[in-house]
């Protein structure tokens, strides 16, 4: 049902799935780079910015995409030029720099927002996990989804929201009406959200299961501990030679180059097997001290692990 072929139509050149992706591509490399650039120069800086350091990433991506997709830079990031390709709405005019920044916003925020930073007991307490669950899972999701199936417009989430099409430039191409999307598809960007929205469910009953019985406070525990930005528990095993190593690991996010501190990673690991009511079922502790950013355009990270045997920890 997804084709570029009818009347009302013939001459148009949608641009397709690979060339848009290779464009992308391109933009995410230079955004990279600047990343990279960034991070090397400032990086005890955005280290000690935790999460907020997205924020720069975001900024640095939104006003890249927004201005080079907007008619101020022609309707072309620098991949879209190199590929011709070019970013107009349904009149075939480019796109005021509002809607361009806006719809970049549609597209960025949930991949920039994934990932970050929350308590256990706050997302399993409030309506806002719903929230974060619906943009980050379900925005990821349908903009995949468009990408991918949507051959008849190409036009994903964020083409949708401000009514923007992806084009070829092509001179000898004629002018003709842009293809209407298969209404199908909002079907499952419908099944998508109500996925989205069952996610916080299922993983507050994972919660509650005997497999992370003991995480929560742990988890909390742990986040207070001096020069720690978040911290992430699991319990996790290895098999080799037909032995099963069980074992409860964390990782904290430092807001100093503590990595390399044996007495603050033994000290971490005796809180851990304090507080859980199932040490003695595990085979060691492990604790990964890291130490870095994360912009989401770019990161780095200086790392180190310890593991310790719970007999070691009295």
């Amino acid at each position: 049902m997804d084709t570029l072929h009818g009347e009302g139509w013939p001459d148009r050149r949608i641009a397709g799935f690979w060339r848009r992706i290779g464009a992308l591509v391109i933009d995410l490399i230079m955004l990279g780079i600047v990343g990279m650039i960034l991070g090397a120069l400032l990086f005890d800086t955005f280290a000690r910015m935790g999460a907020y350091a997205r924020l720069i990433g975001f900024a640095i991506a939104l006003a890249y995409f927004g201005i080079c997709n907007s008619r101020i830079g022609g309707g072309q990031t620098f991949g879209k030029r190199w590929l011709g390709l070019r970013v107009v709405d349904a009149h075939d005019q480019l796109l005021s720099l509002p809607r361009s920044l806006l719809r970049y916003v549609v597209l960025g925020i949930p991949f920039f927002a994934n990932g970050l930073p929350m308590s256990p007991q706050f997302a399993m307490s409030s309506p806002f996990d719903y929230l974060l669950a619906l943009v980050v899972f379900g925005g990821m999701f349908s903009i995949v989804y468009l990408y991918i199936f949507n051959r008849r417009t190409r036009q994903s989430l964020h083409d949708l929201v401000v009514g923007s099409y992806v084009e070829r430039i092509d001179p000898a191409t004629q002018p003709a009406p842009f293809p209407v999307m298969w209404r199908g598809h909002l079907v499952a960007l419908a099944l998508v959200a109500v996925v989205a929205l069952s996610c916080p469910v299922v993983a507050a009953r994972f919660a509650q299961s005997k497999t992370f019985a003991g995480i929560v406070p742990l988890y909390l525990t742990l986040s207070t501990q001096p020069h720690v930005i978040t911290a992430q528990v699991v319990r996790g095993w290895t098999s080799m030679n037909g032995n099963t190593t069980h074992s409860l690991q964390s990782s904290l996010r430092l807001d100093a180059p503590l990595t390399e501190d044996h007495t603050m990673a033994k000290s971490i690991a005796q809180l851990m097997a304090k507080a859980d009511p199932d040490i003695a079922n595990e085979d060691a502790v492990v604790v990964t001290l890291v130490y870095g950013y994360d912009m989401g355009i770019a990161s780095g990270w200086k790392k180190h692990g310890y593991s310790f045997k719970p007999e070691e920890l009295q």
